[in-house]
């Protein structure tokens, strides 16, 4: 029984040895693509880039609002600490 153990076992690779992988690939055939049909989805990608874009910008200028006011409320509070201690 633990000779048929022992003769199952993967021999150990040495470091030297290199690391075989093996890479699969799909056996898939993709029709190509005709050119209004590439032109129409760099289209749509374009737009959606530039609505992501767009949503980006629009959340820059939050958090730069964001922050003013975090800023503002800060130094306020500071003035109000500073005329309750005099």
């Amino acid at each position: 029984m633990t000779d048929h153990f022992q003769s199952t076992v993967a021999p150990q690779r040495t470091h030297a040895e290199p690391c075989k992988r093996r890479r699969r690939t799909a056996n898939k055939i993709i029709a190509p693509m005709s050119q209004a049909a590439l032109l129409q989805s760099a289209v749509e990608v374009r737009q959606t880039l530039r609505d992501s874009l767009v949503q980006v910008n629009t959340l820059i200028r939050e958090v730069k609002a964001q922050r003013r006011q975090d800023r503002l409320l800060q130094t306020t509070m500071d003035s109000l600490r500073k005329l309750s201690l005099a």
